[in-house]
């Protein structure tokens, strides 16, 4: 019995295929399975239920979970104690989403690209929802997503808090500074879709004051919603940061809410059985580099 093979088992074990755990490790998929039947082989025992659609655990693969993470763990332990604990190689593929992607993603990928110049970033950039769901089927080793996620299998631990205020084109307001619920149901409001985090902390916000907004224009990209936005095409709601630069040019202004809207709580999510070093470093990477206030000099000025 091998690492090797222990880190293939536990890899295949905890990711959606043998496919996504082929590609966690860098190996191709006959690699992993060779790796795998060797340690089944060495056990005597069948790990893996291969008759069905999707490979399932056998008793004695739930039986070996627990303790090959252990001795993954001890392995760690002994690499960070002895070794060079902080080195990191092979492929980082992670989630933002797109205001991550409009700040602070560019610092945090030249940051770690200078403390682990062997590690290859990949990062995707997409809604919250659709990140969890990569997460939890083992396709990524980390994201960063508004809110808490509520699956079992992933932990979240809070980051930032991101505040959000509205806007809208001084043409459309006609001299209203002043959100109301009237405002709402005769104004076009364009959010981000369905998935993603502002949109969920706005539908929170509609639902806790009774309020409803019939005419919506869905957009998934921020730059082009505030384009609509300086356009006259409807009201928004932004990240202060963004909404100080967007109304130092006419002819957007903000718009004050009662009741503003409540804080949009950022996370950085993992797998609860990830035991990896690679997630505690790049978590600490992250916690240094996160600010959603300021938007990169390329989008600063869209």
């Amino acid at each position: 019995m091998t690492l090797k093979q222990l880190e293939a088992f536990y890899c295949a074990a905890t990711s959606a295929s043998f496919a996504v755990a082929a590609a966690r490790l860098h190996l191709s998929q006959s690699s992993l399975s060779k790796r795998i039947a060797e340690l089944e082989q060495w056990l005597g025992q069948r790990l893996f239920d291969r008759s069905g659609h999707r490979c399932q655990l056998t008793p004695a693969g739930e039986l070996l979970l627990p303790q090959a993470r252990d001795m993954l763990s001890s392995a760690d332990r002994i690499r960070a104690s002895v070794g060079q604990g902080d080195r990191l190689a092979g492929t980082c593929r992670f989630g933002m989403g797109e205001l991550a992607a409009m700040t602070w993603l560019p610092r945090l990928v030249a940051r770690c690209r200078q403390d682990f110049p062997e590690l290859q970033l990949e990062p995707h950039v997409d809604v919250g929802q659709a990140l969890e769901q990569r997460l939890e089927a083992g396709e990524l080793d980390f994201a960063v997503v508004a809110g808490w996620s509520s699956r079992s299998a992933i932990v979240s631990h809070t980051i930032a808090e991101v505040r959000y205020g509205w806007a809208g084109a001084a043409s459309l307001l006609g001299g209203r500074r002043l959100l109301t619920a009237r405002s709402l149901e005769e104004t076009v409001v364009i959010t981000m879709p369905p998935g993603a985090g502002s949109t969920r902390i706005f539908d929170a916000w509609l639902t806790a004051n009774g309020l409803d907004v019939p005419r919506r224009l869905v957009c998934n990209n921020m730059s082009a919603i505030a384009g609509l936005v300086a356009a006259g095409v409807g009201l928004a709601f932004l990240p202060e940061g963004w909404l100080r630069q967007l109304t130092r040019r006419p002819p957007v202004v903000a718009i004050d809410s009662d009741p503003p809207l409540q804080p949009l709580h950022y996370s950085f999510q993992w797998r609860r059985d990830d035991i990896r070093p690679l997630v505690a470093l790049m978590r600490e990477r992250v916690v240094q580099e996160v600010d959603f206030d300021s938007p990169h000099p390329l989008f600063a000025h869209q």
